[in-house]
């Protein structure tokens, strides 16, 4: 290659990271600040689910476990009081708030609570007063709490912490604020496009495409969403990018640590490792001439060391949680809690949330809704279900390429080894799933699906190679078959 073509490729791979850094930036930025402006204009009074429980947990455990304040505008300072029942509520806003130039709202039904916000000293002067006349249970600076009863002592204990902590930190760094919270998970989504790009562009070694299957992961509806609102589930889903991208380059420990690192932030994470110990399985057993049953046994034995070091992992982090609510608790709400929550049915009923199956994520059925806007529209989590039902249909189409295509292989067990987690935990009785979930799976869907579109394109022999091996598979199925019957 010469010097001119290599000052033509940094070029073009400066241009293409440029537009896959800009891109995501603003559209998640631009919407997460407009929930913000949203939640100001309903007075505090929006619902995203399941943001405002992992943002109040947060907000709990930064004060009541680690006994931190968030940060906040001392000209604009906010205190929620909780009182030992509504009527000492009613009766502070009604006899002592009308005394101090500061805000109020009183409309909580669901907790006995006031939130009060205006001048830093005005506030405490309000609240010394209020304790000095009735029976103040719980005092929690930040941001309104949703209306929900016991929401000042929810510590979300069925999800690890590591998600909450990052929250919390944004919250004592930045500020109680809502853009502030969730710019940790604009971060991720953010780095989750790169990622996209740079694992499109290890695969098809061509800018085009790699950027055009990033910025279809940008645009989808499910990605702008989850990515612009404190929600867990983004978080998994960079982490399991960023543990593809290390497996693409045959760092397997790295691999493994980063899906775990992603079971930090929620148990599906765990999924990551489905693909990552058949990988390492299927290696070890080539290289020591091995069989199925030596496949079968290192697949047993990374799979219990992941789980083993995932649990090692969620004890040190959960340390400050089990010191706060004792270890005993802790083990059986946090671990034990967790494995029979996400295995069992949520809630069912016309009040309940619409839950999903896996399958559904790929058909636009039974979309979660995430957001209600004040003109009466709702915001769905759900993906451009055209273009993932067409990305699941050709990778079961192409499982063949796994064999010649090392690379590919390796991104196609990852796509239908975490979509096999979640049919997993469906079978062992958890029906009522949520289709944010599928947020772990999106940009795979995309990245298989450009990725296949491209080759398909470039080489028109591949179809037939395909074509030919599932023949001689169904062939050989056949023969067994009828093998078995003249017997």
């Amino acid at each position: 290659m010469t010097q001119r073509n290599k000052t033509h490729n940094r070029l073009l791979s400066l241009i293409s990271l440029l537009i896959v850094l800009t891109v995501p930036s603003v559209l998640l930025v631009y919407t997460a600040l407009n929930f913000t402006n949203l939640e100001i204009e309903r007075g505090g009074r929006g619902y995203i689910t399941d943001e405002v429980w992992y943002v109040s947990s947060s907000r709990v455990i930064l004060k009541k476990i680690f006994g931190l304040s968030v940060k906040q505008d001392p000209v604009n300072y906010g205190v929620n009081i909780v009182f030992q029942s509504s009527n000492y509520a009613q009766l502070t806003c009604q006899n002592i708030a009308p005394h101090y130039s500061i805000k109020t709202r009183c409309d909580y039904s669901k907790i006995p609570a006031v939130y009060v916000s205006g001048y830093v000293d005005e506030v405490w002067s309000f609240i010394n007063e209020v304790n000095k006349t009735y029976p103040v249970v719980d005092v929690i600076p930040g941001w309104q709490l949703p209306d929900s009863e016991g929401i000042n002592n929810y510590i979300n204990w069925e999800h690890p912490p590591l998600g909450k902590y990052l929250i919390a930190l944004s919250m004592l760094m930045i500020g109680d604020y809502p853009f502030y919270w969730r710019i940790p998970i604009i971060s991720f989504g953010v780095l989750a496009c790169v990622l996209v790009y740079l694992i499109l562009y290890r695969l098809t070694k061509s800018y085009i495409p790699s950027i055009v299957g990033a910025l279809l992961f940008t645009i989808d509806n499910i990605t702008r969403a989850i990515y612009s609102i404190a929600i867990l589930d983004g978080f998994v889903a960079t982490l399991t990018l960023i543990s593809l991208y290390f497996a693409l380059e045959s760092k397997y420990r790295s691999a493994l640590l980063s899906a775990i690192i992603a079971g930090l932030f929620k148990a599906s994470g765990l999924f990551t490792i489905i693909p990552i110990i058949i990988v390492l399985a299927r290696r070890i057993a080539r290289e020591t001439s091995g069989g199925l049953g030596d496949f079968i046994y290192f697949m047993v034995y990374y799979g219990v060391l992941s789980i083993g070091l995932w649990v090692s992992l969620l004890t040190i982090v959960s340390l400050p949680v089990a010191n706060y609510m004792g270890v005993s608790e802790w083990f059986k709400q946090s671990l034990l809690g967790s494995i029979s929550w996400h295995l069992s049915i949520k809630c069912t009923g016309p009040n309940c949330a619409t839950s999903s199956n896996p399958w559904d994520w790929f058909l636009g059925y039974h979309s979660f809704a995430l957001y209600n806007y004040p003109d009466g529209t709702t915001l769905y989590a759900e993906g451009y279900y055209p273009l993932w039902f067409t990305s699941l249909v050709l990778a079961l189409i192409s499982i063949p390429l796994m064999f010649i295509r090392r690379d590919y292989g390796k991104t196609l067990l990852y796509y239908l080894g975490i979509f096999a987690g979640y049919i997993g935990i469906w079978i062992l009785g958890s029906r009522t799933q949520y289709s944010f979930y599928a947020i772990h799976l999106a940009p795979f869907i995309y990245i298989n699906l450009i990725y296949l579109a491209h080759s398909y394109a470039e080489d028109q022999e591949l179809g037939i190679y395909v074509l030919r091996s599932w023949y001689n598979s169904i062939e050989k199925i056949v023969n067994k078959i009828e093998q078995v019957l003249l017997l």
